[in-house]
């Protein structure tokens, strides 16, 4: 079932008007909503972009544990959310805020167009029933006067009194009424079928075309608004798949969270390496004996930062010599490709001169493979470290792409928790030359006598009052606790408890010196 307001609505003109007056009312009204709403999701944008600002990861160790992990994705999650409102408000504005004002606008310039339509009829239509009343006017006027005439003629024709020339006279007029009349009322025929002719055009042709051309304006401008309600929604729902994806990273982040794992983080970043402290023992007092003044065998204070990272606990250490050994392990291998890349450039331009210079490309290899060594020479001094730090054997030296090393190995510092608080000894290239170093004793002798490399020190617990050592190399100890010596001198050893320290005296004395500078003597 349709309606046809030309047919149902005849006579409801004025209310016709008013009605198109609030529906163009409610476009406006609809218009201003998406205004005020895309003000409220701009806002909301603005102020999540910055609260997600003001939160963020201030440096990479707010992601190590795993609940700051996941409140920082939260924060993440939330500055995408803001990007998708922002994206809600943009397509908006533009696909639906804009039209809907285009709209309102065409709208009211199109009814005013069918109303003036409408007018025009409705002109037409009074004008012609203003001239049938006029036309019905006149001819009930030209016959009430052509039958007081004709009442006065009757009378002057039985009046006896009057002469033949009077009763004449009043035939004549009485005539001349009577053909007013007649004239009078054909006019009235006329207007009154004009009239009517133009009330059934008016009524079921002119005013239906206005009516339905109002009908489709009104109809189409609901069409409309459902078609924009729909774009509306289009926009929240092309982003709703981004938002519920950023909903499901934040569960998964959520159910992320593991105390557990964050326990044992906790323990990698802190964990020293270090080992409690040894019982104290007694402390001899007697006239014949001046006091020892033993101290903890704990680490002595380190003075600050160092390369091989001493300054550092065991494990902290360790962490730090894997992380330079494999940052320079990137490196050379960067450089090595860069020089495969020059050597096959090389040889197209020694086959094919005319592509370009190859002493060129054999100065660049030149530079390349200086490089290469120096970054070798700098690893292999770092994986030394690190293989001293885990205890190992320091790894073979390796060698330029097309070069061979001819330098030996330098021996690593000791590795233990107390070498790794305090300078240790340096390798051979920063030792004392050879001529002021002692030869080494031989591997067959006893193991105390060797050499300064990365083996663990034996431990000689307790009190050593019939022990001494020798001093093998020169040792200047800038901390508190460490005790400057040269080769060549004969110390008295207070204690050695296999930290890689040992504790020495000299006269009145004390301190610690690197357990590879010293040979104990039985």
């Amino acid at each position: 079932m349709s309606a046809n307001w030309g047919k149902d609505l005849w006579d409801q003109y004025d209310r016709v008007s008013t009605h198109l007056d609030s529906g163009i009312d409610f476009v406006k009204r609809v218009q201003q909503y998406t205004k005020d709403r895309m003000k409220i999701e701009a806002d909301y944008a603005k102020e999540l972009r910055k609260l997600s600002k003001s939160y963020q990861k201030r440096k990479e160790d707010d992601l190590k544990y795993s609940d700051c992990a996941c409140f920082y994705n939260i924060v993440k999650e939330g500055d995408d959310v803001a990007g998708q409102h922002e994206i809600i408000v943009e397509n908006t504005n533009t696909k639906i805020h804009d039209f809907l004002k285009k709209l309102h606008h065409d709208l009211h310039k199109e009814k005013k167009s069918h109303m003036q339509e409408g007018s025009k009829q409705m002109s037409n239509y009074q004008s012609a029933l203003s001239n049938l009343e006029k036309a019905r006017k006149k001819y009930e006027a030209a016959s009430q006067e052509a039958e007081r005439q004709q009442i006065a003629f009757d009378k002057a024709s039985q009046d006896m009194n009057l002469t033949r020339a009077a009763v004449e006279k009043q035939r004549q007029i009485t005539q001349q009424k009577n053909d007013q009349a007649e004239e009078a009322k054909g006019n009235y025929l006329v207007a009154l079928d004009q009239t009517n002719q133009l009330q059934r055009e008016h009524f079921f042709t002119r005013m239906p075309e206005v009516y339905s051309s109002l009908q489709r304006m009104e109809e189409a401008r609901v069409d409309t608004i459902k078609l924009l309600m729909h774009s509306m929604l289009a926009v929240e729902l092309a982003v709703q798949p981004i938002i519920t994806k950023c909903r499901d990273n934040t569960r998964e982040s959520i159910n992320s969270i593991n105390s557990a794992k964050d326990g044992i983080q906790f323990v990698e970043d802190h964990k020293t390496g270090y080992l409690p402290p040894v019982d104290k023992e007694f402390e001899e007092y007697s006239s014949s004996k001046t006091k020892t003044g033993k101290r903890d065998s704990t680490k002595p204070v380190a003075s600050g930062p160092r390369e091989d990272f001493s300054h550092l606990p065991p494990a902290k250490r360790k962490k730090k010599l894997q992380a330079k050994v494999k940052e320079l392990d990137e490196m050379v291998k960067k450089e090595n490709a860069e020089q495969f890349a020059l050597e096959k450039m090389h040889q197209v331009y020694s086959a094919n001169p005319s592509l370009g210079d190859p002493a060129v490309v054999q100065e660049q290899l030149g530079v390349i493979v200086e490089k290469i060594e120096g970054l070798n020479e700098e690893l292999y001094k770092f994986e030394a470290y690190l293989a001293q730090a885990e205890g190992k054997e320091p790894p073979p030296r390796r060698t330029s792409p097309g070069r061979v090393s001819q330098n030996s190995a330098p021996q690593p510092q000791p590795a233990t928790a107390a070498a790794a608080a305090t300078p240790a000894p340096p390798p051979p290239q920063q030792q004392p030359p050879p001529q002021q170093q002692p030869a080494p004793a031989p591997q067959a002798q006893n193991s105390a006598a060797a050499a300064p490399g990365p083996s663990e020190p034996p431990s000689y617990p307790g009190e050593f009052d019939d022990f001494t050592c020798n001093v093998l190399y020169d040792f200047v100890g800038p901390n508190e606790g460490e005790l400057s010596v040269k080769a060549g001198e004969t110390l008295e050893v207070v204690e050695n408890d296999g930290s890689g320290w040992v504790h020495v005296r000299r006269g009145d004395q004390e301190g610690y010196v690197p357990f590879s500078y010293v040979e104990i003597n039985s």
